[in-house]
């Protein structure tokens, strides 16, 4: 009765709404999911980390031959596993024939997929282009490697066998802005196509996943799943149900899997370049009757390395850093005020980059954006070197960067450095951080910052966030104008994670006018904004005209 109620109290407001009236069915829609008795009895249920037994993958007796056929006997001794519909219809009727199976020997993860097609002019293949999802039909494994609830390695391919490798951070809590799609590893992936539907092998090194054993034994999350266009069908293992935005590739739901005989490794990739050329410049000779020739000769040298200390802790090197091989950035136009934010490609900086983020609100304002070195002004500056570790000691993420650059024109040579901690707190939901920033350059300039971030898991879906960050500049300083709250910025966050039923999120956001990250993005500063949004979604049944009914913001 309450539910219908909102809904129709939603549906019927056609007014343009202040931030006041907002808040008003914010605060309204959280009385109500409270008193919808039966509402609450469908989503109570805890999907804690741990909650389903763990299985152990099979073992691996013959050989795999990597060509997309999935006809070897080693697989036929691999039982599929049991799956359920997705989507559209949770624990619907599965139209598609599909066997997905998983299996590893010492060195590599192997995954295949037997996936028909009763049609087959329904299998959709658009694109070749890695990492650029077109509407393909897509087959995918899904990787908590170190089984800590909140990272996971997303591998998928298509029936043109296009790789994509995604890392995902924060549990997918924050939808899309979870996924860094920038990352990439070293993996191999072969299908073939016929009349029946297609099929796919997927091998995966052990050397490109990272994780943790206890004398050979891995215990590592994990989903599997198929996607398919025409139908927009997925089929997934293990059982999840639709109550989160991306709940198919969400850590903390995964099924816990065992590997036994599988030990961690600690390989060192050393990557050199070397580029040489020349330009020749011919002028006019004085005497008018001959040219001369100026040679201006290029070498450069440099040298990236990068090798696990220990088994959860990774050391990247680079020496007068080469990204000429780094994917140009999408095109955008501009039509605001505010600045543009581009994502980070270069791979030195990926490797287990969400550690890194600090979100700041505000529409994806942040901390430390990583883009800030080796680049002013959208020009590249040369990184003469540096370092960066990522990883976990004891029960703490840890990451610390430290980059020197050159002096480039009227850019004097800067030190950058980053220090990021954070550790879990309460229950494996809620952490806790903090986060520093040094930008100093040659000349006595500095810009310092610094943040503290906690996330609470308060009960059930519903969390708390709370951070406070604040810069020291040393312009401000030596003119005397440093404000405490002027340089300050906080963000408060009440928000129910979940997309079933009734979800809301209240956002706090107050910037002063001397914050200045320099080793961050802003897109607005000296600003408060308060951001609510309330939501009401149900999924329907296999006899329902319709998928899901959707009334909101």
């Amino acid at each position: 009765m309450s539910s219908l109620l909102f809904a129709r109290l939603l549906r019927n407001d056609n007014r343009p709404r202040s931030n006041v009236d907002r808040f008003k069915h914010l605060i309204l829609g959280m009385c109500l999911s409270f008193l919808a008795q039966p509402l609450a009895a469908q989503v109570t249920v805890d999907y804690a980390p741990g909650a389903k037994p763990p299985i152990k993958l099979h073992r691996l007796a013959q050989p795999i031959q990597l060509d997309g056929l999935v006809d070897e006997p080693a697989w036929r001794a691999v039982d599929p596993f049991p799956l359920v519909m997705y989507q559209p219809t949770y624990k619907g009727a599965m139209t598609e024939r599909t066997e997905i199976r998983v299996a590893y020997d010492d060195d590599h993860l192997y995954v295949s997929g037997k996936l028909y097609h009763v049609v087959s002019e329904n299998l959709r293949a658009n694109s070749f282009y890695r990492d650029r999802w077109s509407g393909d039909e897509t087959f995918a494994i899904v990787l908590d490697t170190f089984n800590d609830n909140e990272n996971a390695l997303w591998f998928y391919t298509t029936p043109l066998g296009t790789r994509f490798d995604i890392a995902v951070a924060d549990d997918a809590a924050n939808g899309r802005a979870s996924n860094n799609d920038n990352w990439n590893t070293f993996w191999d992936v072969a299908t073939t196509r016929t009349d029946e539907g297609w099929f796919a092998e997927i091998r995966i090194p052990f050397s490109s996943l990272g994780f943790q054993d206890e004398d050979g034994r891995v215990e590592m999350g994990m989903i599997v799943y198929r996607w398919m266009g025409h139908n927009n069908h997925r089929y997934i293992f293990p059982d999840i149900p639709p109550r989160w935005e991306r709940g198919s590739n969400k850590p903390s739901v995964a099924q816990d899997v065992i590997l036994e005989g599988v030990y961690s490794r600690k390989p060192v990739y050393v990557t050199p370049y070397g580029l040489g050329g020349v330009q020749r410049n011919s002028e006019l000779a004085p005497s008018k009757t001959a040219y001369r020739f100026n040679d201006n000769f290029t070498r450069e040298v440099g040298l990236d390395v990068k090798y696990n200390l220990t088994n959860n802790l990774t050391l990247d090197a680079t020496v007068n850093t080469d990204f000429a091989q780094v994917e140009a950035d999408d095109q955008q136009i501009n039509l605001t005020r505010f600045s543009l934010f581009f994502p980070e490609k270069r791979q030195f900086f990926q490797e287990r980059s969400g550690i890194f983020e600090f979100d700041t609100g505000a529409s994806g304002s942040r901390l430390f954006h990583s883009r800030r070195i080796g680049l002013v002004d959208g020009q590249p500056i040369r990184i003469l070197g540096g370092s960066r570790l990522v990883g976990r000691m004891g029960e703490w993420d840890i990451g610390l960067l430290n980059m020197q650059t050159a002096k480039e024109g009227d850019v004097p040579t800067e030190n950058f450095g980053v220090l990021r901690l954070r550790r879990r707190v309460f229950n494996a939901f809620s952490t806790i951080g903090g986060l520093a920033t040094s930008r100093i350059d040659v000349d006595g300039g500095y810009n310092l910052a610094y943040g503290l971030d906690g996330i609470v898991r308060v009960m059930g879906d519903e969390y708390f966030t709370a951070k406070w960050a604040q810069t020291l500049d040393k312009n401000q300083l030596d003119a005397g104008t440093f404000s405490f709250l002027d340089a300050g910025r906080f963000m408060l966050k009440w928000e129910r994670r979940i997309i079933q039923g009734f979800s809301y999120e209240l956002e706090v956001v107050r910037s002063g006018a001397d914050y200045n990250p320099s080793v961050g993005f802003v897109r607005r500063r000296d600003v408060f904004v308060l951001s609510p949004d309330v939501n009401y979604q149900t999924f329907r049944g296999a006899d329902s005209r319709f998928r899901r009914i959707w009334v909101g913001n």
